[in-house]
């Protein structure tokens, strides 16, 4: 019976052994990044999302620099908490919710000490979230406003060149959206339909360069809507141009039938 029990005495020991020692390794190990308190100074917790931000643990600066929008309204901390919020969604790529971040901090914090990046940001959020060139460029038309507004506003902003970067692809994107309504137009017969968007990408984009394809069908539909001269002489160039055969053909085959008669 007393070996049993002196048994029982070191089973007993041991075990508030092991658990004595779990706490002190508990304890020793390093803690992990602690949420922001409200007992931390707007700047502490500014600070702290700056960090993460620097670290590019975009999901946790979110939601630090919120914390510190939500509990210090009214601060110079929460509204630069507003501004990396917005740049936060901007380099994670999430650019439709970079907009709407961009566009709060603008509206609510208009003399902000980063407002000028964050116009400039806004456009370019509006361009990238925008769809390819053969869907509907109605929001690559509202970037383009953005940043011809930001231009206007900040004429000699470092921004500047990229800024007029990015309006050179917008106007490539827009002409090429044109180009293709004036293709299908073109494959449906509605010859004087395409001929409108045809005419209109030559007046608003007069360096673009044309397909020989896009300049063979120009050339059609000047024929098509009554007008020999203008489509002997688009034809009259092509045929001079080195087009590819696909293109010189048919070509030379309508500028042979408007001359002969």
């Amino acid at each position: 019976m007393r070996g049993d029990w002196q048994d029982l005495k070191t089973t007993i020991y041991l075990l508030l052994v092991l658990v004595v020692s779990a706490i002190t390794l508990f304890t020793a190990c390093p803690k992990r990044q602690e949420k922001p308190s409200l007992q931390q100074s707007s700047a502490a917790a500014l600070e702290q999302a700056l960090k993460l931000k620097q670290e590019k643990r975009y999901p946790q600066a979110e939601e630090a620099f919120t914390f510190v929008i939500f509990n210090f309204p009214g601060s110079t901390e929460a509204a630069d908490a507003q501004f990396h919020l917005a740049d936060c969604y901007f380099l994670s790529r999430n650019y439709q919710q970079a907009q709407s971040e961009f566009e709060f901090y603008l509206s609510n914090y208009p003399h902000g000490r980063y407002e000028e990046e964050a116009a400039f940001k806004l456009a370019l959020s509006t361009f990238l979230a925008a769809p390819g060139p053969h869907q509907d460029q109605t929001q690559s038309r509202r970037a383009q406003e953005l940043f011809l507004e930001f231009l206007e506003r900040y004429p000699e902003s470092t921004f500047r060149s990229k800024v007029q970067e990015v309006l050179s692809q917008i106007d490539t994107r827009l002409a090429y959206n044109d180009l293709e309504a004036a293709r299908l137009y073109f494959k449906a017969g509605e010859y004087k339909s395409a001929l409108v968007y045809y005419q209109y990408i030559q007046q608003t984009w007069p360096n673009l360069t044309w397909q020989y394809v896009d300049r063979y069908r120009l050339g059609v539909c000047y024929l098509e809507t009554g007008d020999t001269g203008k489509a002997k002489q688009v034809l009259s160039e092509l045929v001079t141009d080195s087009a590819p055969l696909s293109v010189l053909r048919p070509a030379q085959r309508l500028l042979n039938r408007i001359t002969s008669h």
